[in-house]
Formats: structure tokens, C-alpha cells, sequence
């Protein structure tokens, strides 16, 4: 059987949230809808350069949706500093561990935390660029995510 996006249920999927890029200013990754389908996703950042100021920060965060119009925020990766090493890190979403207590759906989860029950039909990376004052705030970095 395959879903939505003609991947068989049978295999693993790569979904592309944020490709490969430098960027300058904080934004919304493109929607994708995963559908119900899946059981768990794996969401991967990778930063490939980060050569400013240690001031200039980038926060990544990882977003669902149950209809593309109300987002809620399920995890939010280790800042990273403008001056800081190439890295790759990860979190993993997995709806059997609920969670214990409402989460108000305008919050973030703290940096480095993930809100692992999270889940929805839709997901996104989102990402906040800061500038130190002198406007040369740079990171290249993807999102990458693998849903089984």
C-alpha cells in the first residue's frame, strides 16, 4: 500500500523540511503533509557553517499541524551561535509516549527539548536568525526528516 505522497507504507520515507541553504533571516519552511500514516519521524539539522559573530544565533524548531493553519511547536533544537562548529543533531517524534499535561499551542519548547508525543498531518521546520548589530548573520544549514 502506499500514502499520500506515492512512498510505500512498507519502506521509510526522507522528507525534505528546510534544504540545504544559506540564510540570513528567520522563516517558515514549506508545509508537508505526512499524513496519518506513520508511526514515528526522526528529524535531522544539519549545519554546515556558521562563521559570524558568536551574537548572531540560530534557533530551529520543529512544527506540526492538524490543518495547515493553526501550528503547534514540537521541538526546538540546541541554539546555535554564530561562531559555532558544523554539527548534526536530531530528535525523534513518537505519538505511543504521550505526554502528561496540556502544552499551550502558541509555546516552544525550550532550546534542546522535544515535546515527543507531538503529531499531526502536518509538519514544518522553522528557524530564527539573530543578528549581533553588524547585519552579517549567516547559517547554512537543512532539515531533513525520516518518517517509518
Amino acid at each position: 500500500m502506499k500514502g499520500p505522497r506515492g512512498v510505500e507504507l512498507l519502506q521509510g520515507e526522507t522528507i525534505t523540511l528546510a534544504a540545504s541553504a544559506a540564510r540570513t533571516a528567520g522563516a517558515n519552511g514549506t508545509a508537508m503533509y505526512v499524513g496519518g500514516e506513520r508511526e514515528r519521524l526522526l528529524v535531522l539539522l544539519n549545519v554546515t557553517a556558521s562563521a559570524t559573530d558568536a551574537a548572531d544565533t540560530l534557533d530551529v524548531y520543529v512544527d506540526w499541524s492538524l490543518d495547515n493553519i493553526t501550528w503547534f511547536n514540537g521541538g526546538h533544537f540546541a541554539q546555535q551561535a554564530g561562531n559555532g562548529a558544523a554539527k548534526k543533531e536530531y530528535m525523534i517524534f513518537d505519538p505511543s509516549n504521550p505526554g502528561t499535561a496540556s502544552i499551550l499551542v502558541t509555546s516552544d519548547a525550550a532550546a534542546g527539548a522535544v515535546r515527543p508525543a507531538a503529531f499531526g498531518v502536518y509538519l514544518r521546520a522553522r528557524w530564527a536568525i539573530a543578528d549581533s548589530g553588524d547585519a552579517n548573520q549567516s547559517h547554512t544549514f537543512s532539515v531533513v526528516a525520516y518518517a517509518v
